[in-house]
């Protein structure tokens, strides 16, 4: 959807540039006194910690794939050999990437009784694997592991990005801290998410890599610049972190349901297994939209693989995000927000929602004339009048987006059109 992304970043553009044109020498002298920031691009920070956690990331994954996965060297991989007590992280030991798993754990406040609660499945998944003799039950000990790694990945990305783009303008902060965090974000999406972005392009064609690099080149940009030189761009962060961190969420839902389309035909616990821990990333986004969905999806996967039907995964769902959706088709005109930060970050929201359930949208509504090309114009258009602060035109959009929203929820048999209902 490159094309969105262009209408977006354009009228971006067009809103921060008031008032300075004309104002280029002075922009540039401000950039030169505070070091030259406008130069350092996405990925410039030094990331050595990161950097090493994601390699050790990618040799576990190799090792998986492998027809006789050695989970010994898998613990060596994790663990370190020998265990490194350096104490570069609040919570040292291991290797780069168990204090990595840590460190996301702490900050996020995943514990539980004084236990890191993600380490310690990857623990317990190790010692399972340890002490199994049946080959498939040391795959499956193993894909565990890398699930929860995903899993890891997905709020690391997630808790950077909202930092950096919430944060308040301070003159006193050096730029390069917003960076920092940004491009860790960028270092965790690029050594973990990427492959399965690229993985879901290949199956469904949609940009969806395109989309989240576009996002963090974008936002990165936006870190200085602001009304002051020094100051982040509302206009380019707080989009860009939703562009990011929903796209994210569509990725995981195509590939979880390859995955489980794949699970069932071959037969293949493994396979199944990934698919429920990728649902695990796409949890919180079904609670308390399709509560019941999370329950029945868990179950399925978590069983025989004959007992899959990726149909109905992928109407479950849809339930959850056609609903997600429904709040952004026109919170900007009820809100007031127009030609505000907020109001475009909420359209973008509303785009990547509705470009989650597409398939579904263009499959349950044929017979009623929709046009999935069409309806993306349209949120084009929405977002554009959004950006540039056109009351009328937004208004006129935002009727026909609600109901084209519900109308698929409607046809998913959700009784009453909302944005935050629960299903019972």
């Amino acid at each position: 959807m490159s094309r969105l992304l262009a209408v977006t970043v354009a009228a971006t553009l067009s809103l921060a540039l008031v008032g300075c044109v004309g104002d280029e020498d002075e922009a540039g002298a401000e950039a030169g006194e505070t070091g030259g920031e406008a130069d350092v691009a996405l990925g410039d920070t030094p990331l050595p910690a990161c950097d090493a956690a994601m390699f050790i990331y990618e040799q576990i994954v190799a090792e998986l794939v492998l027809p006789s996965p050695d989970p010994a060297y898998v613990a060596e991989l994790y663990r370190g050999d020998p265990p490194d007590i350096s104490g570069e992280s609040p919570t040292p030991g291991g290797s780069a990437l168990q204090r990595w798993v840590r460190e996301v754990d702490a900050g996020l406040g995943r514990v539980e009784a004084g236990v890191l609660l993600d380490d310690a499945a990857i623990e317990a998944a190790l010692e399972l694997a340890l002490s199994e003799a049946d080959p498939q039950q040391v795959r499956l000990a193993l894909v565990d592991l890398v699930q929860t790694l995903r899993l890891v990945a997905s709020l690391d990305v997630r808790a950077r990005l909202a930092a950096v783009s919430d944060v308040l303008p301070d003159p006193a902060r050096d730029p390069a801290l917003l960076q920092a965090e940004w491009d860790h974000a960028w270092c965790t999406w690029s050594g973990v998410l990427s492959p399965l972005a690229v993985e879901a392009d290949a199956v469904a064609g949609e940009g969806w890599e395109a989309q989240i690099v576009a996002g963090f080149e974008d936002g990165h940009a936006g870190l200085t610049g602001g009304e002051q030189v020094w100051a982040p761009d509302e206009f380019a962060t707080k989009p860009a972190k939703q562009i990011i961190e929903k796209s994210i969420f569509g990725v995981i839902a195509r590939v979880l349901l390859v995955r489980a389309e794949a699970a069932r035909a071959g037969a293949d616990p493994a396979l199944a297994r990934e698919a429920l821990g990728l649902f695990t990333i796409l949890e919180d986004r079904v609670r308390e939209r399709n509560t019941p969905a999370v329950e029945l999806i868990t179950t399925m996967l978590g069983g025989d693989p004959a007992d899959i039907d990726a149909a109905q995964i992928e109407t479950e769902l849809a339930i959850a995000f056609v609903k997600r959706a429904r709040k952004y088709c026109d919170e900007a005109v009820q809100a007031g927000v127009l030609g505000t930060p907020d109001g475009i970050k909420g359209a973008w929201e509303g785009i990547i929602y509705t470009q989650v359930v597409l398939p579904v949208m263009s499959d349950r509504l044929a017979d009623q004339g929709f046009d999935a090309e069409a309806h993306l114009a349209d949120w084009d258009a929405y977002l554009t009048a959004i950006a540039t602060d056109d009351p009328a035109a937004a208004l006129e959009l935002s009727v026909g987006l609600v109901e084209w929203n519900c109308a698929l929820q409607a046809a998913l048999g959700i009784e009453t059109c909302t944005s935050s209902d629960d299903e019972s």
